[in-house]
């Protein structure tokens, strides 16, 4: 017979059943899973295999995690959480969990109470995720067959913890499918369901609180304690744009890089220029892209190349100038009168030193208003990045069928975040990034992460 006291003592401690269940979430992948069968529900279901491909991939990528950085986990104290919040989170509903959570409550608050309640919820699951992991030892466990409800929207994976010298403890994991995915919205242990305990606990806590005031209590208890960096960049499509997917490209790519070495940031769009000098002045912790040169290194430090850039020369259709190669395009813009647009304030490298003698320069802000002025005669060719140049041809066909981009790459530069030298750990943040970077070129994460974006140099 299972030990009643003991799982109503679990009921009336969510940590402590938080911690069983995600202990047994994780165990559960560690032993061969056979083959989801039809039970008494849909037989037909195409995603029936689906909450077993979810689980068992999400739990082996952490196993492997925590694995291969052993080290980060014993040394830095947030790592673990981070892992749960790259790794795990994704298959686990937060959101839907913290709705049933506050449920009948989930009406009378307002949308800030809502938004806040379900980030210090989620924190709640990293936090107890993070704790049981740093604890998991391997045990075995026992299941059976999934089962699904009529419609194949559901399923329950029963499972049983074997413990040695104690009775084996029995846990029913909760899944649906949502937009085609199977998430996990709630675990049953011994016959008491852990979203009820968390309800119950917070409904206690409401009455003796009031619902405002226990959710601000829930927000300072479980916020996120990872230090926090302040990067800035520039509007630059389809790099940085908070108007894209993720901020675009290189917010994306960074903020994903300086997570996983365990920080959290803060994203904010400024002119080039400003950027410059708040990195300058403390003001920002991380220029999110920048060009290295000689000069820059001596006011900031450089993180490895995270991305290359190829520089490439936009021009009217009727202008016949080409080139194959640097010296071709030397030769053939000399004693022309040529008018070359460029960004104030870039690096663009010692080549560049070599052409600026031998063009008029006109600087700009935007790169819509250098295309646009490349079309209307005001400036004759543009400097600009190769995938840049693609998007906003593409993207202003008016101004686009007036001109061409030459293909041949006139400069590369391997593009870097850079840190103010005023934060003291500058070479400690910079070695972090550069560590993180690496696994995920290795594990793949990188590459998923360009295609994600449809970065031209990741199909090649």
């Amino acid at each position: 017979m299972p030990n009643t006291a003991y799982y109503q003592t679990l009921a009336m401690n969510p940590l402590a059943f938080w911690r069983l269940f995600i202990f047994l979430f994780i165990s559960i992948n560690l032993v061969a899973l056979p083959a989801f069968a039809e039970d008494g529900g849909s037989t037909e279901a195409p995603q029936n295999l689906a909450p077993k491909a979810v689980i068992e991939s999400a739990a082996t990528q952490m196993i492997d995690r925590l694995v291969a950085d052993k080290e980060k986990v014993i040394n830095q104290e947030y790592y673990v959480e981070h892992l749960v919040e790259e790794v795990l989170l994704p298959v686990v509903d937060h959101v839907y969990m913290a709705r049933r959570v506050l449920a009948k409550h989930w009406r009378k608050a307002s949308d800030a109470q809502k938004t806040q309640f379900i980030e210090a919820f989620k924190h709640k699951v990293i936090r107890t995720y993070a704790g049981a992991f740093k604890a998991f030892d391997g045990e075995k466990i026992d299941f059976q067959q999934a089962r699904f409800n009529k419609t194949g929207s559901k399923a329950s994976v029963e499972t049983a913890i074997q413990r040695v010298g104690a009775p084996a403890i029995s846990v029913s994991y909760m899944l649906y499918s949502k937009n085609n995915r199977w998430l996990t919205y709630d675990a049953v242990i011994e016959g008491v369901s852990l979203v009820k305990s968390f309800r119950d606990q917070f409904s206690l806590s409401i009455e003796r609180h009031g619902l405002a005031q226990a959710i601000s209590m829930l927000a300072a208890e479980y916020g996120n304690d990872s230090p926090t960096l302040k990067l800035g960049g520039q509007v630059w499509d389809p790099y940085i744009n908070n108007q894209l997917p993720a901020g675009g490209l290189v917010v994306n790519l960074v903020t994903a890089v300086l997570e996983r070495a365990g920080y959290q940031v803060d994203m904010q769009y400024m002119p080039w220029q400003r950027v410059a000098e708040s990195i300058a002045e403390g003001e920002l912790d991380i220029s999110i892209a920048s060009w290295h040169n000689e000069t820059r290194a001596k006011e900031m430090e450089f993180t490895d190349s995270y991305l290359n850039n190829q520089l490439v020369i936009v021009k009217r259709k009727e202008d016949p100038l080409t080139f194959n190669n640097q010296q071709e395009f030397k030769q053939n813009i000399t004693d022309r009168g040529y008018r070359l647009g460029v960004f104030k304030g870039y690096g663009y490298g010692d080549f560049f030193a070599e052409v600026a003698p031998l063009v008029s320069l006109d600087y700009f802000k935007y790169c819509s208003q250098m295309m646009r002025d490349v079309a209307q005669k005001k400036t004759d060719l543009a400097l600009i990045d190769s995938w840049t140049a693609q998007q906003s041809l593409i993207s202003s066909k008016n101004i686009g069928e007036h001109l061409s981009l030459i293909p041949t790459a006139l400069i590369q530069q391997s593009l870097h975040a850079a840190i103010s030298l005023k934060r003291k750990d500058h070479k400690e943040i910079a070695a972090a990034f550069n560590q993180s970077l690496k696994e995920m070129r290795e594990d793949g994460s990188y590459q998923a992460l360009l295609e994600r974006h449809n970065f031209p140099q990741a199909l090649l």
